[in-house]
């Protein structure tokens, strides 16, 4: 009967996925230039910016919409399973600590990825006073993303991971896997809302990276700091 359960939530999660491929109607736009084209797939009738766009990738209607919700998927799982065969140690570390406590450690995870995002949004505004300041942005924006994508590895592992142990499957942490990040893949495709969601699991996937110093699980210090005498 689990497994049932499970299996439904698989397929609601593919239906949520395919339904924004068939809600969206292609507009069409007469473009002078050959150049804009390529972003002809984006014109959605009636459909502000932010509709149009998800976490994950675009909107697009039709047919070629569920292949690049498909194709999204795999890119998001593949990047996904590579950074757990790179940093395995790290990644459990992270996926534990979104686990361990209660509402008050989630709480404050959360609380610790927001300021560091609002942090580094701050620095990255006044980066643009610096000399080298694209270099600078750059390299915030690619840490604060590199950061927050491990986080989101966490959270799949830890969501898919409920479900496998709830429907009392066999452990393997590829599963976990997959049934995490359709989840999350799903709640990014939901127009407007799926922004709120991946901001907020993004949020808790960074301040728990944060928290357990990068996946090392050591402690923020200046203790093997020395100054000479």
């Amino acid at each position: 009967m689990r497994t049932i359960v499970v299996g439904l939530l698989v397929v609601v999660c593919l239906a949520v996925i395919a339904i924004p491929a068939f809600i969206a109607r292609p507009q069409p736009v007469h473009v002078p230039s050959p150049e804009r084209d390529t972003f002809r797939q984006l014109q959605f009738e009636g459909a502000p910016l932010w509709t149009r766009l998800g976490p994950f990738g675009a909107h697009v209607g039709g047919w070629q919409g569920i292949l690049s919700a498909v194709a999204s998927w795999v890119y998001l799982y593949l990047t996904s399973a590579l950074m757990l065969v790179l940093f395995p140690h790290r990644v459990r570390l992270i996926t534990q600590a979104l686990k361990s406590g209660g509402w008050r450690n989630r709480l404050r995870l959360f609380v610790i990825g927001l300021l560091a995002a609002l942090a580094s949004a701050l620095l990255a505004m006044l980066a643009r006073f610096a000399f080298v300041w694209v270099v600078l942005i750059v390299i915030l924006t690619g840490a604060v993303f590199v950061l927050s994508y491990l986080g989101l590895i966490g959270v799949s592992l830890m969501v898919g991971g409920s479900l496998r142990r709830w429907a009392r499957w066999s452990p393997s942490p590829w599963l976990d896997l997959v049934l995490g990040s359709l989840v999350l893949f799903a709640l990014g495709r939901i127009p407007i809302a799926g922004w709120i969601c991946v901001g907020i699991i993004s949020a808790w996937g960074l301040g728990a990276v944060l928290a357990t110093h990068l996946g090392s699980g050591k402690v923020w210090s200046l203790q093997d700091w020395k100054t000479e005498e």
